[in-house]
């Protein structure tokens, strides 16, 4: 076979050059750019203006043009689509039409092999906990579809399933398995191996609203005083951490050595919720939380909270936790309730709910809006303060 020439559009893969490229210029005529692979012939690389990428299969059948859509990019890898193309090329070899035995096998797949063979190598390679993804199928929908057609579930058995999964558990915890069967479904729709989500339609059971548990200040007082006295200074400073920063748990359990900037009193997280990195500022005390652990770190271990396996951080700060708050005389307390004290005394000296957002990482205002009611008290305050100055009472 004669070498292929290439060229800007004809040019041999690389997983770097393809991660690289920016989206399809919005000024082309074209709706999307393609990229031919000069080492796997008829594999095919669309991006989008939007930047959005698939693999599609390009071949001849009995003298027609066909197209087969592989899968979306990154999820599926440079090297998986080739494999999947040259898959193709050899049924192509057999005398066997690439769509129409894909098309076969989809309508034919059950439940189970599209989770364990298209969909869980998929979440692996994009999600940031590819645990909890998997961890969720296999106690939910995984047992309860596994045998079933892919193209046989309606919405009827996921309306069912969803019921199910709220027996003995919270609306939030059947929610959970709803979001994760819809976004497999969703891949299924969006590779073609389903015409429709059944999911669609289904609604989420009503969750109940967040807590507003927070410290007062004599809590605050109460529970650092009891942090003195803990056992392990390590958790006991990153519980201080928290409560100085309304950082989530694992932000500062995980927080490297690498990320820490001292001369501008800044860490970076490089993982967060939202699935973005962002930058933290540090107030004084919690800058001292950091200074404490530098003093007493042990060699070069790479964590800022170091936990007692070698080379790895703090897991289990809960008999701590809990101990501190025994010691404290407080009750109805949780860690996360940390970051809910910090925004709520945030927003009480006078921070906008926007620099409460900020703070916090919120990628939306609305999860920051359940700390309204204390900013309106803020402003009863500086409206009261207003009218004695205007009135000559203020003294």
């Amino acid at each position: 076979m004669p070498r292929m020439v290439e060229s800007r559009t004809r040019f041999r893969f690389t997983q770097r050059e393809l991660e690289a490229l920016p989206p399809h210029d919005p000024d082309s005529p074209s709706s999307q750019m393609e990229l031919s692979d000069t080492e796997c012939v008829g594999l095919r690389f669309n991006k989008s203006k939007n930047g959005r990428c698939f693999w599609f299969f390009r071949y001849r059948w009995r003298g027609r043009k066909r197209a087969l859509k592989l899968g979306e990019f990154p999820g599926m890898n440079l090297r998986a689509a080739r494999e999947r193309a040259w898959e193709m090329r050899g049924m192509m070899s057999r005398g066997e039409e690439p769509k129409e035995v894909f098309e076969k096998k989809a309508s034919t797949i059950s439940f189970g092999e599209f989770a364990e063979e298209h969909y869980l190598p998929h979440a692996r390679n994009t999600v940031r906990r590819p645990d909890v993804i998997e961890s969720r199928l296999n106690t939910g929908a995984l047992p309860h579809f596994r045998e079933r057609r892919l193209d046989d579930i309606t919405t009827r058995d996921v309306q069912q399933f969803h019921a199910k999964m709220r027996e003995g558990r919270s609306a939030t915890t059947a929610n959970h398995h709803l979001i994760v069967l819809k976004a497999m479904l969703n891949l299924a729709v969006k590779w073609e191996m389903i015409e429709r989500n059944p999911c669609n339609g289904v609604k989420k059971f009503q969750e109940p609203t967040g807590r507003d548990r927070y410290l007062s200040k004599d809590e605050v007082r109460r529970f650092l005083g009891a942090l003195e006295k803990a056992d392990n200074p390590v958790v006991a400073s990153g519980l201080r951490m928290l409560l100085f920063t309304g950082l989530r748990s694992r932000e500062v359990w995980d927080l490297r050595w690498a990320d820490v900037d001292s001369e501008e009193r800044a860490i970076l997280l490089r993982q967060t919720k939202a699935g973005k990195s962002r930058r933290v500022y540090l107030s004084a005390m919690a800058m001292a939380e950091v200074d404490l652990m530098r003093e007493h770190r042990e060699g070069d271990h790479p964590y800022v909270f170091p936990g007692n396996r070698p080379g790895k951080p703090i897991s289990q700060p809960y008999r701590t936790f809990r101990s501190a708050c025994k010691r404290a005389k407080i009750e109805d307390f949780r860690i996360h309730d940390l970051r809910h004290t910090f925004a709520s005394h945030m927003v009480q000296s006078g921070a906008s709910l926007f620099e409460v957002q900020k703070s916090l990482g919120h990628s939306s205002s609305q999860m920051t809006q359940r700390y309204a009611h204390l900013a309106d008290s803020s402003l009863r305050d500086k409206a009261d303060a207003a009218a004695q100055r205007l009135t000559g009472t203020d003294g």
